[in-house]
């Protein structure tokens, strides 16, 4: 009987327990929910608004899989981010940044600047014997890894993307395979990157020895990867382009949009029909959105917003209750708070992987990196960047990770793959349609292959209406690269206008009635440098000139040889982000030249002279640029004076006229031995003419000027003919160069309409 009685009391609590725990068994049997996110670019901001409204629904995301634009915003919710975290992304991260790698100017190295000033079409092509190749991607991914980790943050390798607060996959596509790849292992920000890489804009991403595209070529909507996963319920959102119609089609880039679109579009119906009638498909009203409209994700983010608050009566079956959602949430912040972020290391090692023919000295000197730090990721960021600055290197990659039980920041730096030469064009013409068209068409060839301390050669070849050849070696003397020598060799032919009435006239009468002159010069030039910071230099070497000068419609007429021996010092600060268009900077050029010159001229009608003299030359060229919203100021001073006893013959000779050099009159029309001129030019910006991989600013805009050049060694600046100019115009600064078109009017009644292509240098 007793037996009985325990029997039938182990039954009855048996029985008792299981009314007792019966919630929270039900608890844990609900069914797996999956959020199956495809790729789209900028309408992947949709996915965002999927996101909020499904934790204003109490919604549990169980498995999460993404393609693209998908697998980013994936993987940051993965990490236990909410809604309202990658939201803020929206407004605060520059898109756009993610599709441009080169550093802005204003940090790159002067020798640089002056060389890309004057070749503005940086095709940046490389250059073999016979050969020439191109990039394999517009960029190469520098500004888009960066992007990643600033908003993903830098998390070392994960054994399995199951560790996450939420089990995530990638899905990207291996391009020689041509097979989908799902990335279930590793670094974060590589599975985004891979995902994300869209062929012909990126080049494709190496991960575990596979090249990896964009994965919406083979699966742009992984539902099959979320059923793997265990997924019970998916919710699949599908934010695919719309085809285009026929008047649409008016560019070759069109085409290939619809050809792209066709195949996302495949594959994403392809996964479209394995959802069951217990799954949700989403399909936000973002179709007709570009992937690079940028400006418009806060839109696509209310368009996610609302088709899932559409759908809520039926998400109402997956919905938790406050409690139960509560304990989801506190899961996902405590998986969180174990994950190891690149700021919270200390680093014990620094490797930096040198895949590159530059020393490792010069690579560690430039990162600046050592062990025993923690390092935020603003300040690892600007290391990259100081070392990408220099513009040599195709990617470099950094990632934390545990090498031999230490904390290790490993750097990979890989050198371009096109290279390691490269040439580069220029392109300029100026028409004021009343004298001769100025233009220049040019190449530049860069070798940079030549010693490990980043020696390098460089090749310009110029025709037009003035012709350059010139070579300069540039070597530094250690990794540092702040001590270096150069020495080069130029010849170029110069038109230059005498006045009918001789050097003397520098009045602006003289500018209707001149004779074209032409230098031809060669010139030998070794310096010693110092360049301390990326925008700052100092050098002082010698110049040997040998030079001759003749009328170009009359060579015979007058006939001009000299020579110049000389020693010479030059400073110059350039943090200008655009030579030609500065919006901010300042650009300040210093010279002195101590020479001793020879001359030997004479007219037909004249016997030749012989002179001798020592010139003492100063110039000095300042440019400060400020902009407030869309307006900006550009202040310009150009200074040059010559002490010497004879000034009959200049030598090398100051130029004015031309748009914003004394608008009014024609291009460099007047010429003397000094020189003063000053300007203030005031532009706005109308429209911006943002194209993701790069913007077209459009100007309108005015000048004041005020200047003028003489030779007479007895007058002063006071005495001086200095005339007052002014101008309008617009324009835009395309990928070529700035486009403008202006008019100028000078005091006197002269006046010029000016269309300029390309970029002026001298």
């Amino acid at each position: 009987m007793r037996k009985l009685v325990g029997f039938l009391a182990c039954v009855i609590g048996s029985v008792a327990f299981s009314a007792v725990a019966q919630p929270e068994t039900e608890q844990e049997v609900r069914p797996k929910v999956a959020l199956v996110l495809a790729g789209g670019g900028a309408k992947g901001a949709a996915h965002i608004g999927v996101l909020k409204a499904l934790e204003e629904l109490r919604v549990p995301v169980d498995i999460i899989t993404g393609t693209s634009m998908g697998s980013y915003v994936g993987g940051l919710y993965a990490t236990g981010m909410s809604a309202d975290e990658i939201e803020s992304f929206i407004d605060t991260v520059d898109w756009n940044s993610g599709y441009r790698d080169r550093v802005d100017r204003s940090q790159r190295k002067v020798q640089d600047k002056e060389y890309e000033d004057r070749y503005q079409l940086t095709t940046d092509l490389g250059l073999s014997w016979g050969e020439i190749h191109g990039k394999r991607g517009i960029v190469q991914g520098q500004g888009m890894l960066k992007l990643l980790r600033e908003t993903a943050g830098n998390l070392p390798p994960f054994e399995s993307f199951d560790e996450l607060a939420i089990p995530y996959r990638s899905v990207a596509t291996d391009i020689i395979e041509l097979e989908p790849v799902v990335i279930d292992h590793g670094y974060l920000v590589d599975a985004m990157m891979a995902s994300m890489s869209v062929p012909g804009a990126l080049p494709p991403y190496e991960l575990e020895g596979r090249l990896l595209v964009d994965g919406g070529v083979t699966n742009n909507m992984p539902v099959d990867i979320a059923r793997d996963l265990g997924a019970d319920i998916v919710i699949a959102v599908d934010i695919s382009t719309e085809y285009k119609d026929k008047e649409d089609f008016t560019t070759l880039f069109t085409v290939a949009d619809q050809l792209s679109n066709y195949l996302v579009r495949n594959t994403t119906n392809q996964q479209a029909e394995l959802l069951t009638e217990k799954d949700l498909y989403l399909r936000p009203e973002v179709g007709g959105m570009e992937t690079t409209e940028f400006a418009k994700m806060p839109e696509a983010f209310n368009k996610g917003y609302q088709v899932t608050m559409e759908s809520k009566e039926l998400l109402k079956r997956y919905s938790l209750s406050s409690a139960q959602y509560q304990k989801y949430v506190d899961h996902k912040e405590e998986v969180r708070r174990k994950l190891r972020y690149g700021d919270e290391i200390t680093v014990q090692n620094v490797v930096i992987n040198n895949n590159t023919h530059y020393a490792d000295e010069l690579l560690e000197q430039r990162l600046n990196l050592e062990s025993g730090n923690k390092y935020s990721l603003s300040e690892v960021e600007q290391s990259v960047q100081d070392l990408y600055a220099l513009d040599r290197f195709e990617l470099i990659k950094y990632r934390y990770d545990v090498v031999d039980g230490q904390d290790t920041l490993i750097v990979d730096v890989n050198e371009k793959s096109w290279g390691p030469n490269y040439v580069n064009f220029r392109f300029f013409l100026e028409d004021d349609f009343s004298t001769d068209s100025q233009y220049s068409l040019g190449v530049s060839s860069n070798f940079t292959d030549l010693n490990d301390y980043g020696a390098e050669l460089r090749t310009n070849f110029e025709i037009g209406t003035d012709k350059l050849f010139e070579a300069e070696l540039y070597t530094p003397f250690f990794s540092s690269q702040k001590a270096f020598t150069t020495f080069g060799i130029t010849f170029n032919s110069e038109k230059r206008n005498v006045p009918d009435s001789g050097f003397e006239d520098t009045t602006l009468d003289a500018t209707k009635n001149y004779f074209p002159l032409t230098y031809n010069e060669w010139v030998a030039e070794w310096a010693l440098g110092y360049q301390d910071t990326l925008w700052r230099r100092f050098k002082v070497g010698a110049r040997y000139v040998d030079g001759e000068g003749e009328l170009s419609t009359l060579p015979s007429y007058l006939d001009l040889d000299f020579k110049r021996l000389g020693v010479f010092a030059n400073y110059r600060i350039d943090t200008l982000d655009n030579y030609s268009l500065p919006r901010k900077g300042l650009y300040l050029n210093l010279d002195y030249l101590i020479s001793h010159d020879e001359s030997v001229g004479g007219t037909i009608d004249t016997e030749r002279v012989q002179e001798e003299d020592t010139a003492y030359e100063f110039g000095a060229k300042l440019i400060a640029a400020h902009t407030f919203s869309r307006h900006t100021l550009v202040a310009n001073i150009d200074l040059g004076f010559v002490n010497n006893k004879n000034s009959s013959v200049p030598i090398d000779p100051k130029e004015i006229g031309g748009f914003l050099n004394l608008s009014g009159i024609p291009r460099n029309s007047l010429i003397g031995q000094n020189k003063v001129f000053g300007s203030l030019v005031y532009r706005y910006r109308w429209f911006d003419n943002d194209f993701g991989l790069f913007t077209s600013p459009f100007y309108v805009g005015a000048s004041l000027e005020h200047g003028g050049v003489w030779s007479d060694p007895d007058l002063g600046i006071d005495d001086a003919p200095l005339y007052t100019a002014g101008s309008v115009f617009a324009g835009v600064d395309s990928p070529i160069g700035p486009i403008m078109f202006g008019y100028g009017r000078t005091e006197q009644n002269f006046d010029s309409v000016y269309l300029i292509i390309g970029t002026t240098f001298k």
